[in-house]
């Protein structure tokens, strides 16, 4: 919650509601937390000035609030009350402390399946009492579900239908709803209808389930995949596959109504009577106190991270699960109810600077000129299934939102509906764009002066931590950005120390590290998550493919000392590299496959200094490539085998830590990031523009990007929770 601003109201309703704090702000208005004259607790939504003018939003409004006054039932918040016509509108719900079923998911990852059951029996009866009062939801979502001790609680429900036609809200390319929870219908100006609710039940449930039922990538890409394409529920259960799916049915007739939801649902109670797992069910420890839920009594803390996760100095824990959540808390439900069609990703959120793109066919479905800012093209028949576009370059867009100035909000309008318009009609709008590794998203044949490099559209794989307690204990799970300013989508289930993620070479799987109380070991997984391998046991550390993907540079201890070994995947057999007495640290294999890149300790202890390996040739000794004035740990080849970035200096040395490059022969070298924050785990980008690494304290880093000149520097970490080990390649 944030302190009222000079310009907020003291209270609503003549003094009957008393606002203490903002607790959100959205397309509507600004939702604060009040006080009622007996001291309780309520949410309170007063409406934008604007809107509070419009004649037409004021009686949408109106009839709206009568109609969502009747709803009851357990698992909604209800409204309590209202003054459409005031000056401003604004309208009371009941505040029902808990955490967003968003910050749920984004904590703790996937519910079980028992979990599952319950959530989705409480929404379905949700969605039963609103429909009986004759009100459409239309943008149900994890943002506008509160996770509560008894059950989950919709909010905001009966309020989107007075945005609809608003002029206040058109001139400013204004949409109701989120592009992730819209059903087809919705998309393609059809009839809304309480099933578009059932639709988002459906995508709501999947997502639970942590999977992504038309899966993610641009807007436009995602949109013709809903009205075309049936969704993956791979994630979900068995015993609820069918149900889900049922309720995401092309065809709104198809789908099941709450009530015929309920009765074919087996719901699966704890013996406990609790509903959540223990990690959700500490989330709710915070309601309004200020408490932090993710604290852990010790006594229900995991075994410690075995040490030989570390294999490395004390002082330079990169490649350690070191962060925790940052302090910022879980967004409060009440904020949610201000978003009016913004917030979540995948996929991308509608905001009032980027509405959602309207699917709907122009007259002539061709390229050309945007239509008039404002106007609504005439809803026409879905036409049939054409073949699916060629996905928008993510670089693109990435460069034109954060290397130009923000366009118009009319343009943005006009360039959104031409874009969605040629998807569903099946127009390819796009420049031929290469997909080859390492083209950098140039156009095939573009002559044109390069510019900035645009930004990697690769997925980047990261570590996120789902609770503190670093160095104490380890909440790392493996997460992949399908484009690196995305939210995060976990990978592996969590509830182990899951680190250090890298990709194979054909980005098919990925390998990880994996530390147990028994001990560290490399595994492996596919890029979906799925299929989880055993590969080796190591000393813990970073480890690297092998450009061919048959075998693993890892790090073990020999008589004591960490030495540099090669792990054939396919069977785990082992091949050590160094026998030396100096330490090994962070290795990484040559784009060639014909060097591994270590750091290695010299005499002087904590001159950590980039050596190579020649695997075909074990019985060399190690060659020094680097003789730095600093440590030099971390390094990675660029693309093209000439550039190493690394991390220089160590946590508490003076300077922090830097990312740096010098060449491979060891000269050239030059700082490229280098602040009084600690930066470290640099990663290129597959063409070997940009880089990513992290930055900040061990409890709450952040993964950043640069580009190779160092200059596009943006924070990719945007959520409440730390990330770290970022790996493009």
């Amino acid at each position: 919650m944030k302190p009222l601003q000079s310009s907020d109201p003291e209270s609503v309703g003549s003094g009957r509601y008393r606002l203490v704090g903002r607790l959100g702000q959205g397309g509507m208005g600004v939702v604060y937390l009040g006080r009622s004259q007996s001291g309780r607790a309520v949410a309170v939504k007063v409406v934008r000035p604007e809107l509070s003018t419009d004649p037409e939003f004021l009686r949408r409004f109106a009839r709206e609030v009568q109609a969502a006054r009747q709803v009851g039932g357990f698992h909604t918040a209800p409204v309590v009350d209202a003054d459409p016509h005031g000056d401003p509108a604004w309208l009371v719900t009941a505040y029902v402390p808990g955490p967003t079923l968003r910050a749920v998911l984004d904590r703790v990852g996937a519910l079980p399946e028992d979990s599952l059951t319950v959530l989705a029996a409480g929404l379905a009866e949700a969605l039963e009492a609103i429909h009986r009062a004759g009100v459409v939801h239309r943008d149900l979502k994890p943002a506008n579900i509160i996770v509560a001790e008894d059950g989950p609680r919709v909010i905001d429900f009966g309020i989107a239908r007075a945005l609809d036609g608003t002029a206040a809200l058109t001139q400013t390319g204004f949409q109701v709803g989120t592009p992730g929870y819209l059903a087809p219908e919705q998309l393609t100006g059809g009839a809304i209808t309480p099933a578009v609710d059932m639709f988002a039940l459906g995508v709501v449930l999947a997502q639970a389930a942590g999977g992504s039922p038309f899966g993610d990538g641009p807007s436009a890409g995602w949109l013709y995949r809903v009205v075309h394409e049936e969704p993956d529920l791979s994630a979900v259960p068995p015993s609820l596959r069918e149900a889900v799916g049922a309720c995401m049915a092309k065809d709104p007739a198809h789908r099941p109504t709450p009530t015929a939801f309920l009765e074919g649902l087996t719901v699966l109670h704890r013996a406990d009577g609790g509903w959540l797992p223990d990690e959700a069910t500490r989330l709710l420890a915070r309601k309004d106190t200020g408490q932090d839920p993710t604290s852990r009594d010790p006594g229900q803390d995991r075994p410690a991270p075995d040490p030989r996760l570390e294999g490395r100095p004390t002082d330079r824990p990169s490649d350690r699960p070191t962060d925790r959540p940052s302090d910022d808390p879980p967004e409060h439900p009440a904020t949610l109810a201000v978003r009016d069609g913004g917030g979540e990703q995948p996929p991308r959120p509608v905001t009032e600077t980027e509405p959602l793109p309207d699917p709907r066919p122009e007259p002539v479905p061709q390229p050309g000129p945007g239509p008039r800012p404002g106007a609504e093209p005439e809803p026409v028949p879905l036409p049939e299934p054409l073949p699916r576009p060629q996905p928008e370059p993510r670089q693109q867009r990435e460069t034109d939102r954060r290397e130009r100035r923000k366009p118009s909000r009319r343009v943005v309008v006009g360039t959104a509906l031409l874009a969605c318009a040629a998807v569903t009609a099946g127009v390819l709008i796009w420049q031929p764009w290469s997909g080859a590794p390492g083209n950098g998203g140039k156009p095939q044949g573009s002559a044109s002066a390069p510019g900035p490099a645009p930004f990697p559209t690769a997925p980047l794989l990261v570590r996120e931590d789902t609770a503190p307690g670093w160095p104490r204990t380890c909440h790392g799970v493996i997460a992949v950005r399908p484009a690196a300013t995305d939210t995060p989508r976990r990978l592996l289930p969590g509830g182990s120390c899951d680190v250090l993620p890298q990709w194979a070479p054909d980005r098919k799987s990925f390998a990880f590290t994996r530390v147990t109380p028994e001990g560290s070991a490399v595994w492996t997984a596919q890029a979906d998550g799925s299929g989880e391998r055993r590969i080796a046991e190591i000393s813990g550390g970073r480890v690297s493919w092998s450009p061919d993907g048959t075998r693993l540079a890892v790090l073990r201890k020999k008589d004591g000392v960490q030495q540099l070994f090669a792990v054939d995947v396919a069977d785990g057999t082992a091949t050590q590299l160094t026998d030396g007495t100096g330490r090994v640290e962070d290795p990484a294999w040559s784009p060639d496959g014909t060097r591994i890149a270590v750091s290695l300790e010299t005499t002087a202890p904590g001159d950590w200094q980039i050596h190579v390996v020649d695997p075909a040739a074990p019985e060399r000794a190690p060659r020094q490539v680097t003789r730095l004035p600093h440590p030099a740990l971390d390094a990675v080849w660029s693309p093209d085998g000439r550039t190493f970035a690394y991390t220089a200096g160590t946590y508490k040395g003076s300077t922090k830590g830097d990312i740096r490059l010098v060449g491979t022969d060891g000269t050239g070298d030059r700082p490229l990031v280098a602040t009084a924050a600690h930066e470290m785990d640099p990663a290129w980008s597959a063409d070997g523009q940009w880089l990513a690494f992290v930055r900040g304290p061990y409890e709450t880093p952040a993964v950043w990007a640069v580009r190779a000149d160092g200059t596009g520097e943006r924070k990719l970490t945007t959520g409440s929770a730390p990330e770290g080990h970022p790996a493009w390649r």
